[in-house]
């Protein structure tokens, strides 16, 4: 536990803007963020700077002059300002931090503490009652997250027990799993922060050597990552051992997303990197692999083997696997017309409406290249993040969309993949019905559905009877892809991307609270088989993971 001592320690190293040198680099991108929101203020008169200057009767009055240094950086950008923008615009606290915590993270990995952390040091006592939340079976929010670990970041010697730290870790993973939106952004850097405690490392390679090993893990991505928060030398480990032999399609991509941004910060030996490029290879060359793992085998070769990654894109466009080819050479999926006609359309959309101001502003547009162009992971989810928070999302949620529908009716895949991955974090309702099509459809390639039940199951729907009758439509479908898959012998699984299909559309029941469907499926399932990859066995473990989050830890939607 934390002590009055610890906190001594950090005080000749407080942690303000001059102590952080990134933040010279940062400041741009945090400039943005707090213009970006005012020019898009849901009330009007905000969006000038003589409006936002009066405060909205929930900040002090200043000169309209002094907006100008708040957003051009003759100020020094504190926690103290951001949260005076999230107040005067009415937003929910931390959405701005959040967005500045997501661009520092993208640039530092390694980080324990919030990018702008308060002024004075860690509250002790308040600590420990929150700490003790975390431990009981107490709601969290994701304000009280960002405390937790912005102070615990904050006392590097902090005495937690290893079982309290992985209590806390199984928990938040829990947690962040069922997040959306600005909850899901909280946790998330609360999660990342942790894992960059200098105390918690082993802890983090032990929870993701036991989830790798599971076949039923509903999610693999958000243990795993935790990998590249940490410096242990356990998790570079971990994550070849699931190179070698990997445990599912799910467990293999994510093992190769956390690699690629893992080994390019860390120096490998030339046997290690060898068998990595090896590896990832086979994984390229296997047919029966989908996009997703051929995607993120092809990030990881481009990132360990410039030196010979052309050759290897050369064999693979002779193999006619384009796409691959294309991630190697190009460091993206589809073509570069494809991302200018997309970030068009977005800029064309801001500027004929209230956005005009902020349409052209050029960390706007690499935000939108990275989120539409980058095949690696990682740097995609930040910028998607930080998109997601932005008052653009429901604009790209929309033409992301129409081009999903547009790569569908051309049966391009790699198109739609690529769409349905922004969609997966600015899914609009008005899209639904669309998604719902596909993910329940039978002609749907497997991965293509199961990534339009993950944006179904993000996107927030109000009650009424089409909500109804679309959860339950998703466990008629659920049923019938268990159903096909118990037969017997060899052919049980018939094809591991069944279960990956099975994995997106029980997303969408639990993510909408519907126990009662996820119960009478569960109830529905035959008796417990001896092949834990039998897909009823897969079908028990995910639909057992969702029937078993406590109360205290399910969303209030």
């Amino acid at each position: 536990m934390p002590c009055p001592s610890q906190v001594a320690q950090v005080r000749a190293a407080r942690n303000n803007a001059d102590a952080h040198p990134e933040h010279g680099v940062l400041s741009e991108e945090m400039q943005w963020v707090l213009r970006n929101a005012r020019l898009h203020a849901a009330d009007p008169a905000l969006r000038s700077a003589a409006g936002f200057a009066q405060g909205a009767g929930r900040a002090e009055p200043v000169h309209r002059a002094q907006v100008g240094r708040w957003e051009n950086g003759g100020v020094e950008m504190t926690r103290a300002l951001v949260r005076r923008y999230e107040t005067v615009l009415a937003l929910p606290e931390g959405q701005l931090l959040s967005a500045i915590d997501f661009f520092a993270r993208s640039r530092k990995p390694v980080r324990s503490a919030a990018t702008l952390p308060p002024r004075t040091d860690p509250d002790v006592d308040a600590t420990l009652v929150l700490l003790e939340r975390a431990l009981a079976d107490e709601r969290m929010t994701g304000l009280d997250w960002d405390r937790l670990s912005d102070n615990l970041g904050r006392m590097p010697h902090a005495m937690v027990r290893a079982s309290d730290w992985e209590r806390i870790f199984r928990r938040l993973l829990q947690e962040l799993s069922l997040g959306l939106h600005l909850d899901y952004a909280r946790r998330a850097e609360a999660l990342a922060r942790l894992a960059g405690h200098p105390r918690s490392g082993a802890v983090v390679a032990g929870l993701a050597e036991e989830v790798v090993a599971r076949p039923d893990a509903q999610f693999y991505n958000d243990t795993l990552s935790l990998l590249q928060f940490t410096r242990d030398p356990q998790a570079l480990s971990v994550l070849l051992g699931q190179l070698r032999e990997p445990t599912s399609p799910s467990s293999l991509r994510a093992c190769l997303i956390v690699l690629t941004t893992l080994v390019r910060g860390a120096r490998l030996d030339p046997e290690t990197r060898l068998e990595a490029v090896r590896l990832a290879v086979r994984h390229l060359r296997d047919p029966d692999q989908p996009y997703l793992v051929h995607r993120g085998a092809a990030n990881l070769v481009r990132t360990l083997g410039p030196a010979g990654s052309h050759r290897v894109a050369a064999v693979l466009t002779a193999e006619d696997r384009q796409a691959a080819a294309s991630i190697i050479r190009d460091g993206r999926a589809i073509t570069s017309r494809a991302i200018r006609e997309a970030h068009q359309r977005i800029r064309s959309v801001l500027e004929a409406g209230e956005g005009r101001a902020a349409a052209g502003e050029p960390i706007l547009g690499d935000l939108l290249q990275t989120a539409l162009g980058e095949t690696n992971e990682e740097d995609r989810s930040n910028a998607l993040c930080i998109l997601m928070l932005s008052p653009q999302s429901s604009i790209i949620g929309s033409v992301h969309a129409a081009a999903f529908a547009d790569a569908m009716a051309r049966q391009d895949h790699v198109a739609a993949h690529e769409s349905a991955t922004v969609l997966s974090w600015m899914g609009q309702v008005e899209d639904l019905d669309m998604f719902e099509r596909y993910a329940l459809s039978p002609a749907t390639p497997p991965t293509v559905a199961m990534e339009a039940g993950y944006v179904v199951g993000n996107t927030v729907e109000g009650p009424g009877r089409r909500r109804d009758e679309r959860e339950a439509a998703f466990a008629r479908r659920v049923a019938e892809v268990v159903a096909a898959g118990t037969g017997s012998g060899p052919a049980e699984l018939q094809d591991e991307l069944h279960a990956e299909l099975l994995r997106g559309l029980v997303y969408v029941l639990g993510m909408r609270g519907r126990r009662d469907l996820l119960r009478a499926l569960a109830d529905a399932l035959p008796v417990p088989g001896p092949d834990p990859r039998a897909m009823p066995e897969i079908a028990r473990g995910i639909l057992g993971w969702w029937l078993a989050v406590p109360e205290h830890l399910r969303p209030e939607r």
